[in-house]
């Protein structure tokens, strides 16, 4: 079960950013941890770029790419599902 909230669209922008921050400190190690760090932050970053945060959908982008390489790299090291 994943340590961030699913439901986004209450918080503000300022709101958004404290959740963030908040998933910043949260402490991970292994891959699935990164990768739902890596899903929650392209969520955050989507919905700042919906309040209209200019270059936030860059950042979300970003984060899908991290997310999709922590898969790959786990499937290729014998990780398997997540």
């Amino acid at each position: 079960m994943s340590p961030y909230p699913d439901d986004l669209s209450t918080l503000t922008g300022s709101g958004l950013v404290h959740a963030y921050l908040d998933a910043v400190e949260t402490p991970r190690s292994r891959p699935c941890e990164w990768a739902d760090f890596y899903a929650f932050k392209a969520r955050v970053f989507d919905a700042l770029a919906d309040l209209g945060t200019p270059d936030a959908s860059e950042v979300a982008d970003r984060a899908r790419l991290m997310r999709s390489r922590v898969l790959h790299q786990n499937e290729n090291r014998g990780g398997g599902v997540l």
